[in-house]
């Protein structure tokens, strides 16, 4: 009895020791979760603090980054409205696209380009990088000091490049005024960091809106503007002979014949834009006039391409008069040669002669060999003399534009009789005009716009530098640099300047060369004639900012040929391919010396060619009469800033001519711009 009484207590005790067991490890379980829950906790609100403190530096830097976007372009603009701007068509800021319309609305100006079209202009590329400097520059000021060395945190910021639209708008009512809307879409990148590690990256997206109001102010003065033909390609007479056909090519820019064309199935002629003629018909494989003449294509036909602009019937397109007197521009900067009611010219030269009358223009409007005489020098400084009523007694010399014997006072360069040989070519921002004569005599006239003086040295030892370049003084509002080069006879040799002998291959034109070379008689181009800044690319197309480039090239005869004659030495191409750009006009004011040939042509007298042999003209080509060119492949790109007649070589033929009041402002001014206004449009935030 007793015995059982003691198991029963040893029992219980036992339970009551596995019931207290029980109840210490859940409170320690318990505790212990009570403690994870705490670190947990606190490791939470730390990974959160980190994160928020990196995503407040983001969103500092998002501000920050914004205002200066909007810093950096309003800056930016104040320099093209206050004209400091170095970039843009000549240093204004602002481009002009195509040509002054001569109806005088208000030409095509954008103010900065399609940030799409033209990503890396100046414009963007100066607004990125003061952007980003005026970034660098807040965060290196007091309170941003003090406040990330207390947070411990830094941002970098990636201003993505711009998109948008710019979209010009001439006021219809009034041809003085248009507006600008600018439209950018922006894209900024902010991360911000801790010196805990947290990391936030905010992305933001919007649109920065302004609008700009411009001007059309009239120029003082009196403005004279001459009309190029604005032709690609231009023929009197496009069906001279019966075995002119159209030869293989590509040609750019209205094409236009005051009679009709001839084709050849086997030729693969392409016209890139608006063709047409007078005639209702053309001729197509036949080699009689009276035959093979089929209508207008109005599509594509075997041998003839034609772009949507299509192949037109039009009116007789008068021929371009020589509106201009290159021989007189030579003096005066102008060519203008009318005169006043009392028999003076509107643009005398800078020196009136003195003895033999002071008539400067005789009776029929052609410059005096009196007036000539007092305003040329040669290489030694010495004025010409006159014999037989004649400059130099007609023997060969060359001649610059200078009335008092120091300075350029004309627009160029004389040369009284032949010139055997021409060499036109770049030395950097110089050019050279090499001149040799059929007395050997070889002068060498340097054009320096940089230095603003013009050096004249031959080889009998002679050599003088005038202050100033020649200068085109058309539009006497806009005088700029511009040069005519004419020859009293024929021009043999005109190349650019290739030379095999030397390995050289420069350009014949230099950046900012303006230049017509005229000649009383024929020009003969015997090398590559091309532009330091070429306007077209490989496939004719025209270059991004087109407009921009100045160096131009005219070629005219308005009584003989423009003839091709390639020398494998002047070339840079071994075989006989030639490249020139330049607007060629050749016109034949007298027919009485023609003997049965074609005169005011362009031609082929050159060696044999071969069917790889290629002519290559960038530019304009105007004639009297379709010729035979000789090559089997011809390419004719159009250089468009030639188009609606805005642009031209200086002292060139035209079709119409304007002096007095202009109809066509002469001052593109910004009157005014708003403040660039942001809106934010999309937001996106990372936290790592």
């Amino acid at each position: 009895m007793i015995e059982r009484e003691m198991d029963s207590n040893v029992s219980e005790r036992g339970i009551a020791l596995i019931s207290a067991l029980l109840a210490t490890t859940v409170l320690l379980a318990l505790g212990m979760a009570i403690v994870f829950s705490a670190t947990v906790d606190t490791v939470t609100t730390k990974s959160q603090r980190v994160g928020e403190q990196a995503f407040y530096a983001a969103d500092t830097g998002l501000a920050l980054a914004r205002r200066s976007l909007i810093t950096a372009m309003s800056e930016e603009l104040t320099k093209i409205v206050n004209g400091t701007a170095t970039y843009g068509q000549n240093g204004t800021g602002y481009y002009q696209i195509g040509a002054t319309p001569a109806d005088g609305s208000f030409p095509t100006v954008l103010i900065v380009p399609d940030p799409d079209i033209s990503p890396s202009y100046q414009f963007y590329t100066n607004v990125y990088a003061r952007a980003q400097q005026l970034v660098t520059n807040a965060t290196s000021d007091s309170t941003y000091s003090t406040y990330s060395s207390v947070a411990g945190s830094t941002f970098t910021v990636v201003f993505r490049p711009l998109s948008g639209t710019v979209d010009f708008s001439p006021v219809p009512t009034d041809p003085s005024t248009a507006g600008e809307a600018i439209k950018f879409r922006y894209s900024i990148q902010v991360t911000g960091t801790t010196g805990a590690g947290g990391s936030s990256t905010v992305d933001e997206t919007g649109r920065i809106s302004m609008n700009v109001n411009l001007m059309n102010t009239a120029a003082p003065g009196s403005p004279r503007n001459f009309s190029f033909s604005g032709f690609g390609a231009f023929f009197d007479n496009g069906d001279t002979a019966s075995n002119m056909y159209l030869a293989t090519g590509t040609f750019s820019g209205p094409v236009h014949t005051n009679t009709h064309f001839a084709f050849n199935h086997n030729n693969g002629v392409t016209f890139r834009n608006v063709v047409s003629q007078v005639d209702n018909y053309i001729r197509y494989d036949s080699l009689d006039f009276s035959l093979g003449h089929l209508a207008l294509p109005i599509a594509d036909m075997t041998g003839i391409d034609i772009s949507s602009e299509g192949y037109k019937k039009t009116n007789l397109v008068p021929l371009p008069g020589n509106n201009f007197s290159q021989e007189y521009a030579v003096i005066n900067g102008t060519g203008i040669t009318l005169k006043k009611t009392d028999g003076t010219p509107i643009d005398p030269p800078a020196t009136l002669p003195s003895s033999g009358g002071t008539a400067v223009l005789d009776s029929a409007g052609k410059v005096t060999p009196e007036a000539l005489a007092v305003n040329l020098r040669n290489a030694a400084g010495s004025v010409p003399p006159i014999s037989s009523g004649k400059l130099n007694g007609g023997s060969d010399a060359v001649y610059i534009s200078s009335g008092d014997g120091t300075s350029i006072t004309g627009a160029g360069i004389y040369v009284q009789g032949d010139a055997t040989d021409i060499q036109l070519y770049s030395n950097g921002t110089d050019q050279v005009y090499v001149v040799k004569q059929t007395s050997g005599v070889i002068t060498t006239i340097t054009v320096s716009p940089t230095n603003n003086r013009t050096t004249m040295s031959d080889t009998t030892g002679k050599s003088k530098t005038y202050t100033g370049v020649p200068t085109d003084k058309s539009d006497n509002a806009h005088p700029q640099p511009g040069v005519s080069l004419y020859v009293k006879g024929n021009i043999n040799s005109l190349r650019g300047g290739f030379d095999s002998t030397t390995g050289k291959n420069v350009a014949g034109l230099a950046s900012g060369t303006r230049v017509t070379v005229t000649a009383q008689g024929d020009i003969t181009i015997t090398g590559d004639l091309t532009y330091a800044s070429p306007v077209v690319d490989s496939q004719g197309l025209p270059v991004t900012n087109y407009n921009a480039i100045q160096n131009v090239l005219g070629l005219f005869t308005n009584n003989g040929n423009v003839n091709l004659a390639p020398n494998p030495y002047y070339n840079s191409d071994s075989a006989l391919s030639l490249q020139v750009h330049a607007a060629i006009v050749a016109f034949n004011s007298d027919t009485s010396d023609d003997n049965g040939g074609i005169d005011g042509s362009i031609t082929y007298t050159g060696s044999s060619l071969s069917s790889t042999d290629k002519w290559t003209l960038v530019g304009s080509r105007v004639q009297a009469k379709i010729n035979n060119i000789g090559y089997a492949t011809r390419n004719v790109y159009f250089d468009q800033r030639f188009s609606g007649g805005g642009f031209r070589p200086p002292f060139f033929p035209g079709t119409t001519y304007t002096l007095g009041t202009t109809s066509v402002p002469g001052v593109i001014s910004i009157t005014s711009v708003s403040d660039p206004t942001p809106l934010g449009i999309s937001w996106y935030r990372e936290v790592n």
